[in-house]
């Protein structure tokens, strides 16, 4: 284990699953994939983690079965990062229409960034057609989900993937599970925008930048930029490095 921090950590969501307490664990997992690295000895354990409460939230959203109630959900909204979080995991199982008053207004308050991009993709995945605001960072986005590309689908993000598997899969498996975690993300991150084909190098390019930083191993980035010629690609301010 790469040390005592992620070792207690892994702990801490074993028990809290022990404990019944899943939306405590939902949010402690989350958080934690949700960091620009992640040890590579630790990424599989909290993906375990992760597929076994997506199992068990699956079970909670038999019909009849409720994890939140109205009301939760609605406080949840208007609190932290976890309690945003928690909410909209609670509303990704449910018919988003007959949520677009409380959802509208939730988007409309400049909402903690990872939790309305989920909230957003579920809209998208649930084809929902009355025109909502995003106010995020001082600016305004309108958009109408169903019109709307989900995070895995616009021709940048499918162009990086592409080149970050090309780059990395076969020479350094860990390093490329990495870059496309944090593709992943900025994917959900940039939502409800996407991204044009031919940014798909920068965002490749800015991915694998982002994890050799990380790992604080800038003369290892200059070597990888300089061995696929990527020393004149444009950079993008990635929003995963500021979450």
């Amino acid at each position: 284990m790469s040390s005592g921090f992620y070792a207690e950590c892994l702990e801490e969501i074993a028990q809290l699953i022990r404990q019944g307490r899943i939306p405590e664990a939902r949010t402690k997992v989350d958080t934690e994939l949700a960091m620009p690295y992640v040890p590579s000895d630790v990424l599989p354990a909290l993906q375990d983690f992760d597929r076994q409460l997506r199992l068990i939230a699956a079970e909670n959203r038999k019909p009849g079965v409720g994890v939140m109630s109205l009301e939760e959900i609605e406080e949840g909204l208007k609190g932290d990062r976890e309690h945003q979080l928690q909410a909209v995991d609670a509303l990704h199982g449910m018919n988003l229409r007959s949520f677009l008053d409380l959802i509208r207004a939730y988007l409309e308050t400049d909402p903690d960034p990872l939790a309305s991009a989920l909230l957003i993709d579920s809209l998208i995945d649930q084809q929902i057609g009355e025109e909502l605001t995003l106010n995020r960072d001082g600016l305004c986005y309108t958009f109408i989900p169903r019109y709307q590309e989900g995070a895995a689908e616009s021709d940048g993000f499918l162009q990086a993937r592409a080149l970050i598997r090309e780059w990395l899969e076969n020479e350094n498996p860990s390093l490329f599970n990495l870059c496309e975690q944090v593709l992943i993300r900025e994917a959900y991150l940039a939502l409800p925008l996407g991204f044009e084909e031919a940014e798909g190098i920068s965002l490749a390019s800015s991915c694998v930048h982002l994890v050799y930083c990380s790992m604080q191993d800038e003369e290892g980035w200059h070597q990888f930029a300089s061995q696929h010629q990527l020393e004149n690609v444009n950079l993008f301010d990635l929003k995963s490095q500021f979450i």
